[in-house]
């Protein structure tokens, strides 16, 4: 099953304002807002006005934090709200990596919550993961049909959780976790991550472009659903010191250890 997949037919618990986020009076332990959502009604076709504004600065930006490679984008065919592209920029050796990177979500600004509405560092964002440089994700105009769904499901990850703000009207910024489904379903047979969450590592640092907006841009981390609950008891900055302590990766590795595999409380 696609990534959220489940997710998106999650049961709403409570009710929100057309064109605001999410209310809530839900926290958790390490004292994160919960936010559940439910399919939005269906709208009908809404193309987007602009399609991926900062797309060039965007794509400077990171060439310059990872100069010398090479790369193709998956260029959206059918885009409703915002038009997501995901491009792959591969490293000029193999054991560089690749980076994943979206544009077109910063096309239009997050729903912030009412407490930090004037936030404009936080209105707008991009997403990447950074992938073994090995991994086949074939290349010019290659289709997500071409690919094996053990291969896509990143790009398929990055292009849910981009449009995700847009279509529930909320955000998504630091620390933010999203499991895939109310029972963690596994993002793909065989690899247990149960969900996602960002984070901000200095490896990309904010790009202000010649309108002045702020693109913020946060590393999309697969995660197990104990390093998710872990998270929600401690907050990112408890699970954040767990990934210090085990050596989390920058590079997607689908076969590193659960670093919060201790931890067996059950959240609601």
């Amino acid at each position: 099953m696609g990534f959220l997949d489940k997710f998106k037919k999650k049961k709403e618990v409570r009710t929100r304002k057309e064109g605001t986020a999410p209310e809530t009076e839900e926290y958790t332990p390490g004292g994160s807002a919960v936010y559940r959502y439910q399919t939005p009604e269906n709208q009908g076709f809404r193309p987007p006005e602009d399609a991926c504004v900062s797309m060039e600065a965007i794509e400077k930006h990171m060439e310059e934090i990872f100069p010398g490679g090479e790369g193709f984008v998956y260029h959206e065919i059918l885009s409703d709200l915002v038009h997501i592209d995901v491009h792959v920029l591969r490293g000029p050796r193999e054991e560089d990596g690749t980076i994943l990177y979206t544009t077109g979500m910063s096309d239009l600004p997050m729903s912030l919550p009412e407490e930090i509405s004037d936030r404009e560092d936080l209105k707008y964002a991009e997403l990447y993961m950074i992938l073994p440089g090995n991994w086949n994700l074939g290349g010019e105009g290659t289709s997500p049909k071409d690919l094996p769904y053990e291969c896509f499901w990143p790009v398929q990850m990055l292009k849910f959780l981009a449009r995700f703000p847009h279509e529930y009207k909320t955000w998504l910024g630091w620390g933010h976790s999203i499991p895939n489904g109310p029972e963690y379903a596994p993002v793909c047979d065989g690899v247990g991550f149960g969900g996602a969450v960002l984070a901000q590592p200095s490896l990309v640092p904010p790009l202000t472009t010649e309108e002045g907006k702020e693109i913020s841009f946060y590393m999309v981390v697969p995660a197990y659903k104990e390093e998710i609950e872990y998270k929600l008891k401690y907050g990112m900055e408890g699970l954040y010191q767990r990934f210090i302590e085990g050596k989390l990766p920058m590079t997607l590795d689908i076969h590193r250890p659960n670093f919060c595999e201790d931890f067996k409380e059950t959240l609601d």
